[in-house]
């Protein structure tokens, strides 16, 4: 028993090595809990005002597109970034103090704008006062960057928008579309299409000053065909003499149909040859052994070819494909071109077979009318003398060489590495019975959903509006996703 109690220590010698330990571990470890604590806090802090820097500079970015001039928008920029500052960062904010915070917007680059902001604070700090340090200052920088834009409006105004009394919406629409840009900063212009195309409005910097878009916009009226080719290639044409290359440089087409209208240089029949008659009523795959009737060559004045622009008429019906009309004209009824002397079309539009030779390889612009990945075109058969030429006297053939033409425009603007050209595309339905926009092509455009052809290239978007109402959300939503990428 003894020798146990001399083994057992002393109660009071284990508690003074536990104060010993204790009292080191404190002195050892406390400072550093506490510098660990007042760095995490300095680092929540520092985050929290890069985060309000950063919401700044973007939100200020964007409100570039307001007020109706530079000054006026460079103001309203730098009230903006220092309003989401504020609101995200507010005075006194988790005990700092001597918030300073300095906004700015570079204007030296012609093509983009740059919005920064500089921001610092005093933050408290609570476990290093024991070290005589009350406070830490607190530095960010932060800027968003916005290109100007280049956005070509290419707007269908064909007849099927009339019959549904669609036109009224669209101008309405496509207004408030103009609206969202900055005039000044942006470029925005015009082409309206049916069957025929013109440039209502050359892409302008003031577009809100007189003459304004609006003011173009709203004299649309519709009436005719609908001509893709021509007016895509046209759009791209005034972005191509802009030659903006740090730009965002964008084509929006509106269409509520399909291709049914064709621009080329077409030749004229200069010998005698079989072409489907009027009248022989056929379902739209047209069979081969529809009827024929031999014709004599055309008796136009001049066999020069002629440039216009020939429409899809009756699809069940051979021999109605119509024209030639001008391509630079249009009103409800297009025009007939004025090289017209001796020409069956002169007096009866859906004579134009008896004048045209065939449809040609390629549109007015270079675009392929044959696409054999995309729309098969219906062609002369052997023994004919234009053998292989596509038939301009089979409405389908004609549709299907619109369809390729309007395809190739898309892919060669696209294809152009200077400029990267997006192209955005709204589609409205019930206008039209079954001739809505037709969803593949118009993906094929725009080059995205399904329709993906070139992975490298800008890729736009393809909004389907099914009614009317549903038209200025549409356009609505192409403006924010244009002013996103312009950021």
């Amino acid at each position: 028993m003894s020798r146990n109690l001399q083994r057992t220590r002393p109660a009071t010698k284990r508690t003074g090595v536990a104060l010993l330990t204790t009292t080191l571990a404190v002195l050892v470890f406390g400072p550093m809990i506490g510098l660990a604590i007042d760095v995490g806090i300095l680092y929540l802090l520092k985050a929290r005002l890069s985060q309000a820097a950063d919401a700044a500079c973007l939100a200020g970015a964007r409100s570039l597109s307001r007020a109706a001039n530079i000054a006026d928008q460079r103001a309203m920029a730098i009230a903006v970034t220092e309003k989401f500052f504020d609101v995200n960062f507010p005075g006194g904010y988790f005990g700092t103090r001597n918030m300073q915070r300095t906004p700015t917007v570079d204007e030296t680059n012609a093509r983009l704008r740059i919005v920064s902001l500089t921001a610092q604070v005093q933050a408290p700090l609570y476990f290093l006062r024991l070290l005589n340090h009350e406070w830490a200052d607190l530095r960010v920088t932060a800027e968003a960057r916005r290109r100007d834009v280049n956005v070509m409006m290419v707007i269908d105004r064909s007849g099927s928008l009339e019959t549904a009394g669609a036109c009224p919406a669209v101008r309405t629409a496509a207004n408030s579309f103009v609206d969202k840009f900055a005039n000044g900063r942006d470029r925005l212009g015009l082409v309206s299409f049916n069957g025929a195309s013109m440039l209502d409005y050359a892409p302008t910097l003031n577009f809100k000053d007189a003459p304004a878009l609006s003011t173009k916009i709203a004299a649309i009226r519709c009436g005719g065909w609908t001509g893709m080719n021509q007016a895509l290639w046209l759009g791209y044409q005034q972005l191509v003499n802009l030659d903006e290359r740090g730009a965002l440089n964008v084509i929006l087409l509106f269409t509520d149909g399909r291709p049914t209208a064709l621009t080329a240089n077409f030749p004229i029949r200069t010998v005698s040859d079989q072409r489907y008659g009027d009248g022989v009523n056929l379902p739209p795959n047209y069979p081969s052994t529809s009827t024929l009737y031999n014709m004599a060559r055309s008796n136009c004045a001049s066999t020069a070819a002629k440039r216009g622009f020939i429409a899809v008429g009756n699809f069940n019906a051979r021999g109605t494909t119509e024209g030639l009309r001008r391509h630079d004209l249009y009103v409800t009824t297009e025009a007939t071109i004025a090289d017209n002397a001796g020409c069956a079309f002169r007096t009866n539009a859906n004579s134009v077979r008896r004048d045209i030779s065939y449809i040609p390889a390629t549109d007015a612009y270079g675009n392929s009318t044959i696409n054999q990945l995309y729309k098969t075109t219906e062609r002369f058969p052997a023994g004919h003398p234009y053998v292989g030429q596509i038939r301009p006297d089979s409405p389908l053939a004609l549709r299907n060489a619109a369809y390729n033409a309007t395809d190739n425009a898309a892919s060669r603007i696209r294809a152009d590495r200077n400029l990267d050209v997006t192209i955005y595309v709204i589609g409205l339905g019930g206008t039209g019975g079954t001739e809505t926009p037709d969803a593949v092509l118009m993906q094929r455009i725009a080059n995205t959903g399904t329709q993906i052809l070139d992975p490298d290239r800008p890729k736009g978007l393809y909004i389907y509006a099914p009614t009317q109402t549903q038209l200025t959300d549409a356009f609505l939503r192409v403006a924010s996703e244009m002013l996103r990428l312009a950021l």
